[in-house]
C-alpha cells in the first residue's frame, strides 16, 4: 500500500513575509517536520508576493516538497461572517484534490480569527487533522488538549456555506478576476479558481504546469496566463510534444543551420529562439520521449540553446507546460524524469472536467453557438430540449465533444437546434463489446496466440521487440511461441 501523502495547512501570516532575511512560521515548521504537500492559504492578493518568496525557498531547501496557493478570500480577515465561508470553500477544494491525504493544520499563521475557525473546521468535522503550532521559544508542539468539553458543531450545509460567502464577497471576488485578456467561458466556483490563479501566476516568471482531461480548454489557460503578464507583446510560441520526431527534436526545438545535416538547405530557428523574450508552451508534455526530456532538462537549467550545426546562445523564455496524462504516476512508473518534473512543476492549474462545472456548460454551448452563427452567418438558438440534453450529459471529451456536437447540428436547417439535433458520438460502440460464445473459448490456445501474431507483425518478426509490446520478457515469449508453434510467424 502507498504511504498517504503528508499535507500541511498554512495561512500566510504577516511574520511570513521577511523572506529571505527572515524566516517566518512556515519554514521553521519545514525545517522541523517533513511534508510531501503544503498549501499557502491567503485572503487577500498582497500576501502571494511573499508566497513566491516561500516557494523560491521551498524549491533550494525542499526541492521534493510541493507548494500550492489556495486563495480563501476575505476583505476583513478579523470577520468571522466572511473568513469561515472563506476557509470551508478552501478546505473543501483541497480536500476534493487530495482525498486520501494525512493533513496537519499550522494554527501559528493568521489572525486570531482564522485560527479559531480552524478548529471550528476540524471539530465540526470537515477536515480530519493534526493541529500544530510553533514558537520561537518553546518550537513545534501539537495542539492536543482534552477537548470533551468542546460545543458540538454542527456540520455547516456546503451549499448554505456558499451562498453566504457569495452573498458577502462574490462582487468583490469577480472585481478582483477581471482580466485584460479572458477567453475562458464559465463562472463556477472551479473556473472563477482558475481565473484567479491565472491573474496571480500570470505576474511571475515561474513555470506553471497546466492539468486536465483532454479538451478541457488548456490552451486557452496558456494564452491567458501570456496575454496577461509582462510579456505580452513578445511572441507566444506553442508546440505540441507528441508529434516532434525524436530525430528531428533538436533541430525543432533549438534551430539549425544549413548544411548541418541532410536535409538542412537553409538555417532555420528553433521554437526557443522564435519564443525569444516571450512564452513557450509545451502542450502534450507527457508524450516527450525520455532521450528528449534530458535534453530539454539540460536547457530548463542553463538557459541555453546549441543550434545543430551552429553555436550555443541564451535565450530567454517563460516555460508553460500541459498534459492530459498524470506526471506523478509516470515519474513512479520511470515514464517521467523525476528532476524534469520539478522543474516545470513548480505551480498548477487545474482545469476540471465539463461534468463538474454545472452550469457552465450551458454557458458555453451558448457562447459556441453565437460563434457559429458568425462563422455561418445564420441566427440559430438552442430551445429547451437541446439545453436539457447538454445539461445532463457528461460530455467525456469535454468541451471539444460538445463543439463538434454542436457543430454537427448545424447542419440542420432552420432557426433551432433541438435535442434532435444533438448526435452525440460515443466512444464505445455495443457491437464492439465482447461476446463469449455459450461453448466458451479457449484463452491459451485462440486468444493470446491472436496477440502473439499481432505483436511480432507490428515488429516485423522481432522478438524482443515484440515481447516488449505485451510486456514479457524475450526469452519467456520465444518459449511461448515455441510451445505453440508460432515461432516461424
Amino acid at each position: 500500500m502507498s504511504k498517504k501523502p503528508q499535507i500541511l495547512l498554512s495561512f500566510i501570516g504577516n511574520n511570513d513575509c521577511y523572506l529571505p532575511d527572515k524566516t517566518g512560521a512556515i519554514i521553521a515548521i519545514l525545517g522541523t517536520e517533513s511534508f510531501d504537500i503544503l498549501y499557502l492559504l491567503y485572503n487577500d492578493e498582497s500576501y502571494l508576493k511573499p508566497a513566491s518568496a516561500i516557494l523560491e525557498y521551498c524549491r533550494k531547501n525542499h526541492p521534493a516538497l510541493t507548494v500550492r496557493y489556495q486563495p480563501a478570500l476575505a476583505v476583513n480577515p478579523t470577520d468571522y461572517n466572511t473568513v469561515y465561508p472563506a476557509m470551508y470553500q478552501a478546505v473543501k477544494e483541497i480536500l476534493r484534490e487530495n482525498p486520501h491525504g494525512e493533513y496537519t493544520i499550522s494554527v501559528t499563521s493568521g489572525t486570531p480569527t482564522m485560527h479559531a475557525c480552524w478548529i471550528f473546521l476540524q471539530q465540526g468535522g470537515v477536515i480530519d487533522a493534526r493541529l500544530i503550532q510553533i514558537h520561537r521559544e518553546t518550537g513545534l508542539s501539537e495542539i492536543n488538549f482534552s477537548l470533551d468539553e468542546f460545543p458540538k458543531i454542527q456540520n455547516v450545509n456546503a451549499v448554505k456555506a456558499e451562498l453566504t460567502k457569495l452573498a458577502r464577497e462574490n462582487k468583490n471576488l469577480k472585481e478582483q478576476l477581471k482580466l485584460q485578456y479572458d477567453e475562458i467561458i464559465g463562472e463556477s466556483p472551479q473556473i472563477l479558481k482558475v481565473k484567479e490563479q491565472i491573474k496571480m501566476f500570470a505576474a511571475t516568471e515561474i513555470p506553471i504546469f497546466i492539468s486536465g482531461e483532454s479538451g478541457t480548454g488548456k490552451e486557452l489557460v496558456a494564452e491567458a496566463l501570456h496575454y496577461n503578464g509582462g510579456r505580452c507583446e513578445k511572441p507566444l510560441v506553442k508546440v505540441n510534444c507528441g508529434a516532434i520526431s525524436p530525430h528531428l527534436f533538436e533541430s525543432e526545438f533549438f534551430g539549425h543551420q544549413k548544411g548541418s545535416f541532410t536535409g538542412a538547405i537553409a538555417d532555420k530557428d528553433g521554437k526557443f529562439k522564435l519564443a525569444d523574450k516571450g512564452t513557450i508552451f509545451l502542450d502534450e508534455i507527457g508524450d516527450l520521449p525520455l532521450e528528449m526530456q534530458v535534453k530539454l532538462l539540460r536547457f530548463l537549467d542553463s538557459g541555453i540553446i546549441q543550434i545543430v550545426g551552429g553555436k550555443e546562445e541564451k535565450v530567454d523564455v517563460r516555460v508553460i507546460s500541459a498534459s492530459n496524462k498524470d506526471l506523478r504516476q509516470m515519474v513512479k512508473t520511470g515514464q517521467f524524469r523525476e528532476d524534469l518534473f520539478y522543474r516545470l512543476v513548480q505551480s498548477e492549474i487545474f482545469l476540471p472536467p465539463l461534468r463538474e462545472r454545472g452550469n457552465d456548460k450551458i454557458l458555453i454551448a451558448q457562447n459556441l453557438v453565437t460563434n457559429l452563427n458568425h462563422l455561418h452567418d445564420k441566427h440559430k438558438r438552442l430551445t429547451e430540449s437541446a439545453l436539457e440534453k447538454i445539461r445532463q450529459y457528461h460530455w467525456p471529451g469535454n468541451i471539444r465533444q460538445l463543439k463538434s456536437a454542436l457543430t454537427a447540428a448545424f447542419a440542420y436547417p432552420g432557426d433551432e437546434v433541438g435535442a434532435e439535433h444533438l448526435h452525440i458520438i460515443e466512444l464505445t460502440d455495443k457491437s464492439s463489446e465482447i461476446s463469449i460464445p455459450p461453448e466458451g473459448v479457449n484463452l491459451d490456445n485462440e486468444i493470446i496466440p491472436q496477440y502473439y501474431q499481432a505483436a511480432l507483425r507490428q515488429t516485423d518478426g522481432n522478438a524482443a521487440a515484440a515481447a516488449q509490446l505485451i510486456g514479457l520478457e524475450p526469452a519467456t515469449f520465444r518459449a511461448r511461441l515455441r510451445k505453440l508453434k508460432l515461432e516461424k510467424i
